[in-house]
Formats: structure tokens, sequence, C-alpha cells
């Protein structure tokens, strides 16, 4: 979680104006995040949507989640399956943790790396932005 922590940080550090990531696409990064891409959302989303995204995320896992209010009676029943194997529903649930805050924190360094690229070009065209 550390990595991913630190992840966004730089990312929110480096990104001093994310407009500049709207319209822009994860395929414009070629190969390197196809093979992480298994998920197809990389197609429907810009850069700037995963800024977004992984900025609010990390701020509700900052803050810790809200509690599931009014449970039904087929979760409880659920979670009373459940409770007879919680060291493997821990085990599970952490490793998806674990497998989704990696991909989260790819996603944040090339959000930041793309970004760079960005700033990169904008400075060999000697372009100016004014506001």
């Amino acid at each position: 979680m550390e990595a991913y922590f630190s992840a966004v940080h730089k990312m929110e550090q480096t990104v001093m104006f994310p407009s500049l990531l709207l319209g822009v696409s994860l395929e414009d990064r070629g190969s390197t995040f196809e093979a992480n891409s298994c998920d197809g959302d990389s197609v429907d989303r810009d850069l700037y949507e995963y800024f977004m995204l992984l900025k609010s995320i990390k701020q509700m896992a900052e803050s810790g989640l809200v509690p599931l209010e009014g449970k039904n009676s087929s979760m409880k029943e659920e979670e009373d399956r459940e409770e007879a194997d919680l060291e493997g529903l821990f085990y599970y649930h952490v490793s998806g943790l674990q497998h989704v805050l990696v991909r989260l924190t790819t996603r944040a360094n090339t959000v930041t790396s793309k970004y760079n690229e960005i700033m990169g070009q904008m400075n060999e065209n000697k372009i100016s932005l004014h506001w």
C-alpha cells in the first residue's frame, strides 16, 4: 500500500496542469501498458480520468471506507458462511487488494511519466501555457 501512496503522491507533485492529460489515452504509451490492461478499461479512459480516479482512491484509502448500512438477509447469511474460514477469506481479500494496488501503482507511474513526456515535448517546441 505504501508503494501506491508514494506513486500517487509523486504523480500529484509532478502533474501541475492535469488538464494536459485530457484526451491522452493509455494506448499512446505503447507496449508498456498493453500487457497490464487485461481489464479493457484502458480504452475507455484518458489519463486525466485516471489521474482523478487515482487521487480519489488514495483519499478514500487514507480516510477509511464508509461502513455499509442496512445489510440485507442474504449478506448476513453469506457472512455466517464466511465466518467458518476467516483466515482463508482474509488471505483471499489481501491477495486481491495487493493485486489491485500493484495495478493502480503502475497506472499512477504511467500518468506521471506520460505527463513528463508531454512537458518535455512542450519544452522542446518552446510552447508556453497562457491563462
